[in-house]
């Protein structure tokens, strides 16, 4: 395998070279096999796929699946899975065709399959046709097969996106479940999750982790978002996570899960703005961000960076510090305080892809405290800022050109804070690209109109210290 350029996936696609066009990446279906992770994804209505074994470096992207002409019921290909079984490789995927929906006996989504034996050359299997069972279920939503083993069944089950017959208005959304022993024979099962929540559940992932059952879907009823709920069983019933079902923000999307027998790792897509404006709305689609999944001994999920990606920092970058605002000490570790507004201090100039490390501890009145990322100009006409905000239990992405008659949503999310004193901040910066951590809760977002710049500590009426900052590239 051909190894690709450090960091490729978190460019804006313009910025991939090697891509099949300055488009988007759509839903990724990532498999393991022999050591290789395979990321499938959608690409101008086909599946591409692209190969890695770490998630630093790449291969370079090929089509795996074409989509078919106009009269096919795969005209555009939709979200899937692949599964193996006694060495042949199935590709379930989902049909779609807008023009069949007036046409009587067709659908404009149908579940459908594609073969190989070495994952290279597929060949669509036209035995395979499942159209939507109208007779239980609504007839529109009827998508995303994920095959997977359920080993308590010591059977294939399929989840289908499917929506509830009659249900109330944008609150239908369900997960049926099909069965089979050898993937030859399908028989129709039920629904395992119909909360009444969702116009749908999209891009299931349902998948074991030691003595709990978990189910990855996402969902654009209000907003888009990425969820998961945890059972002690396949068949439900589905808990939701008390106080956060989240593992990213409202930029992360369609994600999926994939293991290579010792970790689990999450692949989804962070979408791009508007014309790479930052003012403007997310749109859909973008560029690859993965997570790694840690599971807490309480059973939910949590995030980290992947290992491989962090360790290929390697290269310190130079650190001075210079006073801004507030009172700045340096001696174990650098200490700020500011009790009565905003301080900050410089220690660093950025590169276009780095690393910044660093434990954070702060008194209990402390308002906010955190990083500043591509700072410029002698009164900090630009900025980005990673803030912690303990009292209020939550982690925000802030930016200097967000100012009168922006009215976008807050890019936060919710951290478990108010009691605790200290946190653990990681961020990933490559171009356009934030990726932050705050203990094991992640947060990804877009900042377009930035340079490098500069990078500083923060405080705001309160005291706070900063010990093992590092900054790599």
């Amino acid at each position: 395998m051909k190894q690709g350029s450090r960091h490729r996936f978190y460019l804006h696609e313009a910025e991939r070279e090697n891509m099949p066009g300055p488009d988007t990446c759509g839903d990724f279906m990532p498999f393991y096999h022999q050591g290789i992770f395979h990321l499938y994804y959608l690409h101008k209505y086909c599946v591409y796929e692209v190969l890695t074994t770490d998630f630093v470096h790449y291969g370079e992207p090929r089509m795996a699946i074409p989509c078919g002409s106009p009269e096919d019921q795969d005209w555009h290909i939709g979200t899937g899975s692949v599964v193996e079984r006694e060495g042949v490789f199935h590709f379930y995927y989902t049909g779609f065709n807008e023009s069949y929906r007036d046409t009587p006996g067709k659908h404009e989504q149908v579940l459908m399959r594609a073969i190989s034996t070495d994952l290279i050359h597929w060949e669509k299997d036209a035995s395979f046709h499942v159209a939507p069972d109208t007779e239980h279920y609504g007839g529109l939503h009827w998508r995303d097969p994920q095959v997977f083993w359920n080993d308590q069944e010591q059977e294939y089950w399929m989840a289908v996106t499917a929506t509830e017959k009659d249900a109330d208005h944008n609150r239908g959304g369900c997960t049926h479940i099909m069965k089979s022993s050898d993937l030859a024979n399908w028989r129709a099962g039920t629904a395992i999750y119909a909360p009444g929540t969702f116009a749908t559940h999209e891009c299931h992932d349902i998948f074991r982790m030691g003595d709990w059952w978990y189910m990855v879907f996402s969902n654009y009823t209000r907003w888009w978002e990425t969820r998961y709920r945890m059972a002690q069983s396949p068949k439900g019933p589905w808990i939701t996570p008390a106080v956060d079902d989240m593992f990213d923000g409202r930029g992360f999307y369609a994600a999926k899960t994939v293991s290579d027998g010792k970790n689990r790792y999450l692949v989804g897509w962070q979408a791009f703005r508007t014309g790479m404006d930052d003012l403007k709305p997310y749109q859909w689609g973008g560029s690859t961000l993965v997570h790694e999944l840690v599971q807490r001994p309480d059973g939910t999920l949590g995030v980290k960076p992947v290992q491989a990606l962090e360790d290929s920092y390697r290269k310190a970058l130079p650190q001075a510090t210079v006073a801004r605002r507030g009172t700045w000490t340096v001696e174990n570790g650098i200490r700020g305080r500011e009790p009565f507004g905003f301080g900050w201090v410089e220690v660093a100039r950025m590169t276009e892809a780095c690393l910044v490390r660093a434990k954070l501890s702060w008194t209990p009145e402390t308002l906010a405290c955190g990083l500043m990322l591509h700072t410029e100009g002698e009164r900090l006409e630009k900025w980005c800022q990673v803030r912690l905000e303990p009292s209020r239990n939550r982690v925000i992405f802030d930016r200097s050109n967000k100012f009168d008659g922006d009215q976008q949503f807050v890019e936060e999310r919710y951290v478990p804070l108010a009691g605790e004193h200290e946190a653990e901040i990681k961020v990933i910066t490559s171009g356009n690209i934030v990726v932050l951590y705050v203990n094991d809760t992640a947060l990804a977002a877009r900042a377009y109109d930035y340079e490098p710049g500069g990078l500083g500590l923060f405080v705001e009426h309160g005291e706070a210290v900063f010990t093992e900052l590092d900054i790599m590239e």
